[in-house]
């Protein structure tokens, strides 16, 4: 029963913040820890409250999947470059470097697709 509950949260968590169900890559390799999501449901409320250590925090979760194999990096961005817009330098790097990462990522699909000529 713990786990629904657990489960429904970390749902709920990111529809609220704005993910919608289709950015969240569920990849439920371990069950979740009741603790882990009371921390995200917290750091949540902190970070949209203007907490870059807890917008931090939350990048990290959503980015290696630590919180239960969740893993959005989308998601995980947003909440850096939130943590980076209050002086966080941390989370200013890993912006940084995940929009190259994406940057690259985009240009090599383009460069892979065939072109259309009409």
């Amino acid at each position: 029963m713990t786990n629904i509950k657990t489960i429904t949260l970390v749902a709920l968590s990111a529809l609220l913040m704005g993910g919608g169900l289709c950015n969240v890559r569920a990849q439920m390799q371990r069950p979740l820890n009741p603790q882990a999501a009371q921390d995200y449901a917290s750091d949540s409320e902190k970070a949209m409250s203007g907490d870059a250590e807890a917008a931090y925090r939350l990048g990290g979760y959503l980015e290696s999947g630590r919180f239960g194999g969740l893993k959005d990096l989308r998601k995980a961005l947003e909440f850096y470059r939130l943590a980076a817009q209050q002086g966080h330098q941390q989370a200013a790097e890993k912006v940084a470097r995940i929009e190259a990462e994406l940057s690259h990522s985009r240009e090599k699909q383009e460069t892979s697709l065939p072109s259309v000529e009409h």
